[in-house]
C-alpha cells in the first residue's frame, strides 16, 4: 500500500499538511483589492533644509486627489492631477504590491500604502477603499 504506517510518504504527511496550512495563512484575498481607493492620509517627509513649507503643503494637497481603481482582471489605474498610469497589479505573499513587476506599495490591514522617494524626502500615502 502507498500509505503503509512505516512508509516515507506517511511520515512526511504531517510536514506536508503543515506547509499547506502555512501557505494558506499567508494567502491574501485578491478580491478585497478590487474597487476604488482614495487617498486617506498623506505624510510628506521632506528635508526641511531643502523644501519650503509651501512646497510640502502643495505636494500634500496634490497627493490627496490621487485615486486608484483596481478591476477584477488585475488592471490598476492611478489617476492624479497630472494624468494617470495603468498597469497589471500583482499581490505577493508578503502583502507587497507590484505594478508591471515594479514595486508599487504595500497592502496591510485593509489599506494600500505607497511610498514615493525623491532627493529631498519621501511621500507616504495611505489609501482607503470607498
Amino acid at each position: 500500500p502507498i500509505f503503509a504506517p512505516n512508509s516515507t510518504a506517511m511520515k512526511r504527511l504531517p510536514l506536508l499538511i503543515g506547509i499547506a496550512l502555512m501557505l494558506g495563512a499567508c494567502h491574501h484575498d485578491d478580491n478585497s483589492l478590487i474597487g476604488t481607493w482614495t487617498a486617506d492620509k498623506v505624510n510628506v517627509e521632506f528635508d526641511e533644509q531643502r523644501a519650503t513649507p509651501e512646497l510640502v503643503k502643495q505636494i500634500g494637497e496634490m497627493e490627496k486627489h490621487n485615486v486608484i481603481v483596481i478591476s477584477a482582471d488585475s488592471l490598476l489605474t492611478l489617476t492624479n492631477g497630472e494624468g494617470g498610469t495603468t498597469g497589471r497589479l500583482h499581490l505577493l505573499g508578503d502583502g507587497s504590491l507590484h505594478v508591471d513587476e515594479q514595486p508599487f506599495g504595500q497592502w496591510k490591514d485593509g489599506k494600500i500604502v505607497t511610498r514615493t522617494g525623491s532627493p529631498i524626502g519621501e511621500v507616504v500615502v495611505t489609501y482607503r477603499k470607498q
